[in-house]
């Protein structure tokens, strides 16, 4: 079998030198233009192929037929999965003529390894101040692309500029702000929202004691990271909240091999989206949403014990 050698798209945040504005990586208004779909593409070597059918067989987008002897795809319906190229045998498929690579079995990691590595990692929320190289950056992001999907057309935004940080937080925080004021402040606020929500008075209570804390120290994060990675996509291709969240525990993952920690931002992304000054900042087009956000940076706090006896709520049904 085969691995792939495909690259999510990458946009890194450039403070311009004369305003506080930013600019993107450009991308075309059409987030899948024919300039798109002729660059980014699954390519046949004729020659390689002998027709076994097995890319046919393993194709779920039904893009991929024999016609006259010939291997053809149609592109207008493939989505780039790649699991063509990971079945071929004759390594007549690849990614823009990027040669695949066998896969390697005795560097697959064993149960036990992977017992570790999930049960070590953590969230992390306390960064030391240390810069994390754009390659190594790069590098962890890339990973995103074997995470499972459904939208196709994602890219990551990786903000590394100290001063877009800081206006990200400055925002996430007066949110914050408004949010305790209007909810926690007033007497009458916890009685009203145990009337008409009683199964949320728990989630409720759970989240006063941090805004308490982000107003004590006068900012959102505990500490600054040094990168943040948004996953950015179409807002009108289904199921792309869900394809993010895979993406970025496949970052998170890798970024653990790397002594790297990371925060997933749920519950910031809808101050981001609604937020004009950000969506500015970072370039977003009018179609596209934020639907993952992590920071990243060096863990401050090395966690020494893994829980055990923790367990999932499961229900057989048989």
């Amino acid at each position: 079998m085969f691995y792939y050698n495909k690259k999510v798209a990458i946009s890194y945040l450039v403070y311009q030198n004369t305003s506080t504005a930013a600019t993107a990586g450009s991308l075309p208004d059409d987030p899948v233009s024919d300039a798109l779909k002729q660059t980014l593409m699954i390519t046949i070597d004729q020659s390689k192929c002998n027709l076994c059918g097995w890319c046919v067989e393993i194709c779920h987008e039904y893009c991929i037929d024999i016609h006259d002897n010939v291997l053809k795809i149609n592109y207008d319906y493939c989505s780039t999965c790649t699991q063509c190229i990971a079945v071929c045998p004759k390594e007549a498929l690849s990614w823009e003529n990027i040669q695949p690579g066998r896969y390697n079995r005795e560097m697959t990691p064993d149960s036990q390894q992977i017992d570790e590595l999930l049960k070590e990692r953590r969230t992390i929320r306390d960064f030391k101040e240390k810069k994390i190289d754009r390659n190594l950056l790069e590098e962890i992001v890339n990973y995103a692309v074997y995470a499972p999907t459904h939208s196709f057309d994602m890219r990551a935004i990786i903000i590394d500029r100290e001063e877009a940080i800081q206006e990200i937080d400055r925002m996430i925080y007066s949110s914050s702000l408004k949010i305790y004021k209007y909810l926690y402040k007033p007497r009458i606020a916890y009685p009203f929202i145990r009337s008409i929500a009683p199964g949320r008075k728990h989630e409720y209570l759970k989240a006063k004691p941090k805004l308490e804390a982000a107003r004590k120290r006068g900012r959102n994060f505990k500490t600054i990271p040094p990168a943040i990675i948004m996953i950015v996509a179409d807002r009108r291709v289904p199921l792309s909240l869900e394809s993010a969240q895979y993406a970025l525990y496949s970052i998170n993952l890798y970024a653990h091999t790397k002594d790297l920690g990371c925060r997933n931002m749920v519950g910031n992304q809808m101050f981001l989206n609604r937020n004009r000054s950000i969506r500015k900042l970072i370039g977003l087009k009018k179609y596209e949403r934020i639907y993952g956000t992590m920071a990243i940076g060096y863990p401050a706090i090395k966690f020494r014990s893994k829980v055990e006896g923790k367990q999932f709520k499961m229900q057989w049904i048989s």
